[in-house]
């Protein structure tokens, strides 16, 4: 079982490095275009479905973002970080707790407008998960797989853009751990 989660950690990492290296390979050829880098934040809900529903309840998720658009192509790039906390339902002490790192390729349905618009969203991502009875203890942090994806909403404001999603998560895990993300965020 050991040499299943190292095995586990070695592909993940190895994809998270292929995936990296593909986006610097993009940021590279992009240079001396018209190529736009943006930072965000968000939060939101989390509602975990699956196993992970059956033992947790909804609880909350923040992020971070670091985005990479080319000019006059409807698609766009995104690293995130993310961490989730889930109550336990039976133990309002304990937490399930999430970290991510995610790179998701995002795709601008219809023609893009200064009144926003929808666009689908996905990724890959490595993702450590623990569950903690206090603040500072904790059962040690296993680190999986995982994809989501979802749809979006952007709206360009005054000097910034907001964006609204709701997507699926679910990390490859030896309990399945499904989540529904619903977010709110902000990029400059």
């Amino acid at each position: 079982m050991n040499a299943l989660k190292h095995h586990s950690a070695r592909v993940g990492a190895l994809g998270l490095a292929l995936v990296t290296s593909v986006f610097a390979h993009s940021v590279a050829a992009a240079q001396g275009s018209s190529t736009g880098y943006s930072i965000g934040a968000m939060g939101g809900l989390a509602v975990p479905v699956g196993d992970l529903g059956d033992a947790t309840s909804s609880g909350y998720t923040l992020g971070v973002t670091l985005g990479m658009h080319q000019a006059l192509t409807p698609v766009s790039f995104r690293f995130e970080g993310s961490f989730t906390e889930l109550p336990f339902k039976n133990n309002s002490d304990a937490k399930h707790r999430m970290y991510g790192l995610a790179v998701d390729g995002q795709y601008n349905l219809g023609v893009a407008s200064e009144n926003g618009g929808l666009y689908l969203i996905g990724g890959v991502g490595y993702y450590g998960w623990k569950e903690t009875s206090t603040l500072f203890g904790d059962t040690g942090t296993t680190w999986d797989l995982g994809l989501n994806g979802g749809l979006g909403y952007y709206l360009p404001l005054s000097g910034f853009t907001m964006f609204f999603e709701g997507r699926y998560q679910h990390v490859f895990s030896s309990t399945a751990q499904g989540l529904f993300p619903i977010t709110v965020g902000i990029s400059f």
